[in-house]
């Protein structure tokens, strides 16, 4: 009988040990994974979308020359690029790759989204990033 006490005790403290184990992974996790969680939904709706990116960058960009040469980067997806006689190298988006050709001008300004193209001189197209971002949706 008194091996039989020893036992259940034995498996009360078992059992007791469990409970207490599970508590504490339980806090744990919830102490440690909610906040990762919180941050993580800050993080995503605090972002600008890739819409609001493609016209920051754009906004960012300043730019007025002749195009020297067109040619397709390899190293960036095949992407058409334009060598403008300024120095400046620009990354045509395929939506706008039948309004430019060699020789032709093109203008923007810092704050401006509109890309002006010029042929002979006169002005022909404008590249607007507000209507290239309207058609991705």
């Amino acid at each position: 009988m008194g091996e039989d006490l020893n036992n259940t005790m034995d498996e009360r403290i078992i059992v007791e040990v469990n409970r207490k184990t599970r508590r504490i992974l339980f806090i744990s996790a919830v102490v440690i994974i909610t906040p990762l969680i919180a941050l993580l939904y800050w993080k995503i709706s605090n972002s600008p979308s890739g819409d609001q990116l493609i016209l920051n960058n754009a906004s960012a960009m300043s730019f007025h020359g002749r195009v020297d040469s067109i040619y397709f980067d390899r190293q960036n997806h095949n992407t058409k690029t334009l060598a403008l006689s300024d120095g400046y190298v620009y990354e045509l988006w395929r939506q706008w790759e039948t309004f430019v050709a060699v020789g032709d001008s093109l203008a923007k300004d810092t704050g401006n989204v509109k890309v002006v193209v010029y042929k002979d001189g006169k002005q022909t197209h404008v590249l607007d990033y507000k209507e290239l971002v309207k058609s991705f949706k």
